[in-house]
Formats: structure tokens, sequence, C-alpha cells
């Protein structure tokens, strides 16, 4: 999330929720392509959402709408510019069952003077979500005016009173509710927990994990089985709790100091997900550089002129080539870093490493226990497929593994090598 700068937040609460058990088809989310997901250039609406569960058979689903998104209209010119957006909201068990377990909705609508409002809408919408299950939650956001939608999945997880969506996390100097759990820059964040304790215990973990090895490669991922570098507490004052994010890394927040489950909060680079320095444009050129480029890019003391040399020469020379290589190599990265972000930058995850390389797949498929990447027609034996398998990580539940195969080694070599005569695979 980016930090120092001011927001203007509009609370909605929701007060009239509607059925709309006839809004979705009852099809299994494991069956649909879901390559938009990944596909920057497909959403023009970015909806936030965050789970709470504030007791033991209802939840809370927070949502953050950004107005300036939506379609504004006025019907004269002697009238204030409209909007409105819905959000549909369907419960089931997982993405292979297709029985809806609950659903509810929100109707919000927008005033404005000008048809370019900057502020955001904030509020949430109750669930029926019982203690001791697992669910996944479908949210779909429809500007009504424009008839844009934006599908969005987040799993719930309700096992147990340790697990992250038992807190909440707002912004200390504000108050105001924090949609992400990844920061960019020195923050103090204000820690609420659904039940009574009197401290929470914290392992801090230094951020010095290896990015992923090529797909080719006999080496086995697991999740990290880590030391912590420093653990404190930090105690309840007036029901909440406080942490100051001063150095980089990971902090894990537990209830319980001898179980793992809880909430983590990482602290990562300047302007994270986005890459604004240059020292951070080297370390995401391992992929394609050999070992003596990389050396030469690591140890150099003015890194942007060696990152500049790097795509000069893959481009030929070229400038504006160049350029270009440039725009949509850190492109990918950030993309990387906004959808794989787990206990590391996105950009060194199995996924992300897999769509640096070779960009977005024509089809995903998504079910509880992992992912499968097609690149070219379905059912051809020539298209290029990757799975990978999730990992149970008390850090994150976004880790995934892939299933590596000596197959890949030629495949992976011609990607590599199209990057490095200046083409984009």
């Amino acid at each position: 999330m980016k930090t120092g700068r001011n927001r203007f937040f509009i609370t909605v609460f929701i007060t009239a929720l509607m059925s709309f058990a006839g809004c979705y088809t009852t099809s299994k989310v494991s069956n649909q392509n879901l390559a938009d997901v990944y596909r920057s250039d497909g959403h023009s609406l970015h909806p936030e959402f965050t789970l709470m569960h504030v007791n033991d058979s209802i939840s809370q689903l927070y949502f953050k709408i950004n107005e300036s998104e939506l379609l504004y209209e006025r019907k004269t010119l002697a009238d204030s510019f409209s909007a409105g957006v819905k959000i549909y909201c369907r419960v089931t068990l997982n993405y292979e069952s297709p029985l809806v377990m609950d659903s509810n909705s929100a109707a919000l609508t927008f005033q404005s003077s000008t048809n370019n409002k900057k502020e955001f809408a904030v509020g949430y919408i109750p669930l029926k979500l019982n203690r001791g299950g697992r669910y996944l939650i479908t949210v779909s956001t429809y500007d009504v005016l424009s008839k844009r939608n934006e599908i969005t999945y987040l799993e719930a997880n309700k096992a147990d009173y340790l697990g992250k969506q038992n807190f909440v996390i707002r912004d200390q100097a504000n108050g105001h509710i924090l949609f992400s759990n990844l920061f960019d820059s020195s923050m103090h964040v204000a820690i609420q927990y659904f039940h009574p304790v009197n401290k929470l215990y914290v392992r801090f973990y230094k951020n010095k994990f290896p990015i992923a090895s090529p797909p080719f490669t006999a080496d086995d991922y697991n999740s990290p089985q880590l030391s912590a570098d420093s653990s404190f507490s930090i105690p309840a004052h007036n029901g909440t709790f406080s942490i100051y994010l001063k150095s980089k890394g990971l902090y894990h927040i537990m209830a319980d100091s001898n179980d793992l489950e809880g909430m983590t909060l990482f602290r990562f680079d300047d302007s994270y997900p986005d890459i604004a320095e240059a020292y951070q444009m080297v370390a995401p050129l391992r992929y394609i550089s050999s070992n003596d480029e990389y050396e030469k890019l690591t140890s150099s003391k003015t890194p942007k002129q060696a990152v500049d040399n790097f795509w000069l020469t893959a481009a030929g020379g070229s400038k504006d080539r160049a350029r270009e290589l440039i725009r949509n190599y850190y492109n990918r990265i950030q993309e990387a870093n906004k959808y794989f972000t787990s206990f590391q930058e996105g950009w060194k995850t199995d996924r992300g490493m897999v769509y640096l390389v070779f960009g977005v797949p024509n089809y995903i498929y998504r079910s509880s226990a992992g992912e499968t990447w097609t690149y070219g027609e379905e059912r051809n034996y020539m298209s290029l497929t990757f799975t990978f398998m999730r990992l149970d990580n008390p850090f994150s539940d976004n880790d995934y593994a892939l299933q590596r195969a000596s197959t890949y080694r030629n495949l992976w070599y011609n990607a590599v090598d199209l990057w490095r005569e200046g083409r984009v695979y």
C-alpha cells in the first residue's frame, strides 16, 4: 500500500440488504477460465475487500470502492452528476461446489457536482459463515451506468479463532481500515482482535528469500521453515494493539504464542509493488541473464546504466526497442507483485517467474488444490501447461509451488532467448 498520501473516505453503512439468489449461475468456479484475473488491462474497476469474523455465525465483508472509477451522468445541466454500483456476494463451500450457502448484496448511489469525484466508499456486507468451516466468496462489483463488472474471489477460513480473518488492521493515524497487509514504508498500525486477550505475540523475519529456480530443475520447493530474527509482544490498550513497522521484513502476529496461526504484515521496498528505483530493476534480470552478466549487473556502481546497457544489447542498440522491452518486462514484475506476493515479493515466486517470462496464460483453472495455466489452445498437445500446487503456509494463503519437470528445459530457454533477442514472449 502507499503511505503518506491523503485519501478521503465515505463510510457506507448497509442497512437494506437484499437476497439475490438468481444473480449467479450455479456453475462451479473450478470449471471457469479465470485468465482475466491476472490480466491487468482487463480491469477498469479495482474494488478492495477484506473479511472479518465478528462472531461464530456472522462475518463482515468490508469493501472499498474508488468512486472516481465509476461512470457519472446527469439528466440535465441543472442536475448533479450521479453514479451507482451494486455489490453481489455468493458463498459456496469451495471452488468445486455449486451449492450456494448464503448470498447478500448492497446497492450504492453517489452524487457529485463534477464527473471526476476522488473519494472512496467504505462499508461492509454481513454474511452467514459458521465457525469451523472454510468457504469461497464470489463477489461481483457492477457499475450500473457503464455496465462494467469485476469479479473477485475471496477464501474464508473460519476454522478457528487464530487465523488472520479474526484480526482487523487500521491506520493508527486516522482509524481507517487497511485493506492490504503490504506496506512500502514505516507505519504505525492499529490491530483489533475479536477475542479477549491481554497481549499479542510478534515474530519478525528479515526478508532474505531466494528467487524461484527454473521450471526444469529438480529443486523441490517448500514453504519456508523460518527461525525468527526477533520476537516480542504488544500489550492491549483500550481493546486495541499498536505496532510500528520500522524495518523491512515479515511481522507475524499471533494470539497464541504456541500456535503459528495468525496474521502477517509485510514491509517491502519503497514504492512496492511498483518498481521505482534503478537498483530494484537489477535482481529480476536474473531470470534472463547469464551468470557473468548478472555478476556484472549486481556489482555495478551505476545500476541504472548497467540495466540500460543490458536492454540496449538485447535490442540490438535500438533505444526505442529497449524502452519497449523495459516497459513490458517491468510492468510484468509489478503485476506479479500485485497478484502473487506471498511471504516474499511476487516476482520471486514460482507463479511470478512463469508470469514474468511467459506472460498471461490463455487459460487458468483454479481449484482448492491449486492452479493450472495453459499457453495456447486447450487440449492441444502443442500447448504449454504449468501446474501450481497450493501450499500450507502460516504466513500467506497465496503460496503456490510449481510442479517442475525436465521437459520444460527447452521451452524455458526458448522463451528466455526471445527476451535476449529483443522480442517479448
